[in-house]
């Protein structure tokens, strides 16, 4: 990575942090999704809905995966957010990536994409079921 440019790897980071919230939000929302409005959109044809109750059968697999990749996603950004920091501020800089990547992800990874998820559960759970899917059904 040293040969990547400064700004690439911020946008390397950049998506990494994105794709830790897609994770973490997908997770709140498919498992706060109501059994009986899923079941009810599902036999309605809700393409989103039919895959969310699919991979519901099996919610270890499926808590698997998300945790899995969103594991992944945080190694990789702590990767990357080190590169950065010692680019740019030299071995001090390690403290300080550490501190301001642990913010950045407990606010923009964990704690909005889960209020969102809440929030807007269906909509972001049959969206992440279409992801999802592929990947456990097979």
């Amino acid at each position: 990575m040293n040969d990547l440019s400064t700004g690439l790897l911020f946008t390397i980071l950049a998506i990494l942090i994105l794709s830790s919230g897609f994770f973490s939000g997908s997770e709140t929302a498919l498992m706060s999704l109501n059994r009986y409005r899923l079941r009810h959109h599902a036999k309605e044809g809700v393409k989103g809905a039919i895959r969310a109750q699919a991979l519901l059968q099996r919610p270890d697999r499926l808590i698997g995966l998300i945790l899995l990749f969103n594991n992944f996603v945080n190694i990789l950004a702590s990767v990357v957010a080190t590169i950065i920091a010692l680019r740019l501020l030299g071995e001090q800089g390690l403290a300080i990536a550490t501190g301001v990547l642990t913010f950045v992800i407990l606010i923009f990874a964990e704690l909005t994409p889960k209020t969102l998820a809440t929030v807007h559960t269906e909509r972001i759970a049959y969206l992440s079921a279409h992801i999802y899917t592929p990947t456990l059904i097979s």
